[in-house]
């Protein structure tokens, strides 16, 4: 399947909680829909040119679209089936009450969990997820 009709996860590559979750979806995506690019790749710059540079967000691109913020989460959850998509019920929250938790989180990421010192080395079959 082209890259185009691919699910791809663009991820802070020095978050630490967003490594810790890329990790997570590696495991629960056995569909291997998620393809990932750290916000900090030249191909995210090429890919993402309507996303502002300076964003402090996951960006989701999916067959419909773009997604950020909470909204990025709710719809990657989506993608993963039951039991996950029990957790999309959020949806039903107002998207500024969402988004504002999704901030609040972000400003505060580095100074309550770090920064990544250093990668993880993924597998050879997880290598291949990575653009």
């Amino acid at each position: 399947m082209e890259q185009q009709r691919k699910h791809i996860i663009f991820f802070d590559g020095d978050c630490l909680i967003c490594n810790r979750f890329v990790q997570k979806l590696l495991r629960m995506d056995r569909k291997k829909k998620f393809l990932f690019s750290s916000l900090q790749s030249e191909f995210s710059s090429a890919t993402l040119k309507n996303i502002p540079k300076n964003i402090d967000s996951i960006v989701y691109l999916s067959p419909e679209g773009s997604f950020i913020k909470s909204e990025a989460v709710l719809k990657i959850i989506k993608q993963l089936g039951f039991p996950y998509t029990i957790c999309y019920l959020l949806k039903i929250l107002p998207i500024a009450w969402r988004d504002a938790l999704y901030d609040y989180f972000a400003k505060n990421r580095y100074q309550w969990f770090g920064k990544n010192e250093s990668c993880r080395i993924p597998s050879k079959a997880e290598r291949e997820r990575f653009i």
